[in-house]
């Protein structure tokens, strides 16, 4: 989504609100907008990844008394399963994977944000703000919600005449008796 929001912004402007929350992967899709809304209480940031390897194999076993064998290609074949821990050398492989998502998610929001790397790093680390504060740190442009980003983009676009179209429509539902 992030990369359609960049490509999108090459054939007009991208004007975002926010709405209540917009952390984590929706920070990530805001962060390449042109101009970003937030309310005062809005969720914001958490940029940040963590990888997480559940491991039941003691429950398992020692709870419900049930044993686990495996028989794999290599030996790394059933990594990620419930049945067991990962070795050092996996969890080493996976946090690399962790911290190169990390990277690439700082240099986007950087990016967009126009702003270091380093700068985003220092009030990233899964960190969330509110709105007000993001505005503060210069992860959001202006306070304000969906009709304060409606009106931006309606000057941006110099338009006098517009409609606006909700989606999706609400079904409505009536009660019988």
């Amino acid at each position: 989504m992030w990369r359609e929001v960049t490509l999108a912004k090459l054939a007009k402007p991208v004007i975002v609100s926010m709405g209540d929350v917009a952390a984590s992967g929706g920070y990530y899709i805001a962060c390449a907008a042109d101009r970003i809304f937030a309310q005062p209480n809005t969720i914001t940031g958490s940029i940040g990844v963590f990888g997480m390897m559940p491991n039941a194999q003691k429950m398992l076993s020692e709870k419900l008394g049930i044993t686990i064998d495996t028989v794999n290609t290599n030996k790394h074949s059933d990594v990620g399963t419930l049945y067991r821990g990962v070795t050092e050398t996996e969890r080493a492989y996976i946090q690399k994977g962790v911290e190169d998502v990390y990277d690439v998610f700082t240099k986007r929001v950087a990016e967009g944000r126009k702003m270091k790397q380093a700068a985003v790093d220092s009030i990233g680390q899964g960190r969330v703000w509110s709105g007000a504060d993001a505005l503060k740190i210069n992860l959001v442009d202006e306070l304000g919600g969906l009709d304060a980003a409606i009106s931006f983009a309606k000057t941006k676009a110099k338009l006098k005449n517009y409609s606006i179209v909700n989606y999706p429509k609400q079904k409505i539902h009536s009660m019988k008796f």
